[in-house]
């Protein structure tokens, strides 16, 4: 069966969920602990309509589809090859999300504005300048197809009123992510900072935002991912769905 879906230069691997698996690229952009936090910290409904934008190998959109079951669900990647990795894992894993193969800045013609509920995406946040020499890795992990101020615009214009944005983010460009949401009428209202170990600085952060929302923001606890002595935190094997001692 495996066979059947992975290619040249791919492997399948454990999402450590119920069997859940996801093909990725031996040589190319692999998915990092940034896709799963996000994860975690979307909140769908069963009734709402969701979208996850740059989506990549599609691992945020298989894990909050298949944990939360929206009515819908739809994965946009601009990358064809990675594009089409996505709609096998989505079909190895028997899940029902439709995958589009275009930028994101297309999306709100292709979907319909103000037709959707909710928005996972954790952008390529990296300024251009020095990337890395594999192209597929440097269009994922830098703005060279896409920037913070295209995104909040596309976004703003697919969200219903109401509707709710989770992003993950470099925590040293927080304040250009506010900057841009609040141009574009989405207003944050959670914010989680995420520290690699307690000693060191923060490195992203989880922000949830709301269409047309009044001001005021919560913060939520600090989030720490690894021990001083390099092991995984409680908290982070939890959201691997680890058990505490393992």
């Amino acid at each position: 069966m495996k066979s059947n879906f992975i290619g040249q230069d791919e492997t399948l691997d454990d999402l450590e969920l119920d069997n859940l698996m996801i093909i990725q690229k031996q040589s190319g952009y692999k998915f990092s602990t940034d896709s799963v936090l996000l994860a975690n910290f979307a909140k769908v409904k069963r009734n709402e309509r969701y979208v996850d934008l740059c989506s990549g190998s599609g691992i945020v959109a298989i894990l909050v589809s298949y944990k939360n079951k929206p009515a819908e669900s739809i994965a946009v990647e601009i990358q064809s090859d990675i594009a089409d990795m996505a709609k096998r894992s989505i079909m190895y894993n028997k899940l029902s999300i439709e995958v589009l193969n275009q930028n994101l800045i297309n999306t709100p013609q292709t979907l319909g504005c103000e037709t959707i509920d909710v928005i996972t995406i954790n952008p390529p946040y990296n300024p251009v300048g020095k990337t890395s020499n594999n192209s597929q890795i440097a269009m994922s992990t830098h703005e060279i197809s896409i920037n913070l101020s295209q995104i909040a615009i596309s976004v703003s214009k697919l969200l219903k009123f109401g509707g709710r944005l989770y992003i993950v983010y470099r925590a040293d460009r927080l304040v250009d992510l506010i900057f841009e949401l609040r141009k574009n009428k989405l207003e944050p209202k959670v914010i989680r900072i995420v520290y690699p170990k307690q000693s060191k600085e923060p490195n992203l952060v989880l922000l949830e935002a709301k269409k047309g929302a009044k001001g005021g923001v919560k913060i939520l606890p600090p989030l720490v991912l690894n021990n001083e002595d390099g092991s995984e935190t409680d908290e982070l094997k939890d959201i691997y769905g680890r058990k505490p001692n393992s």
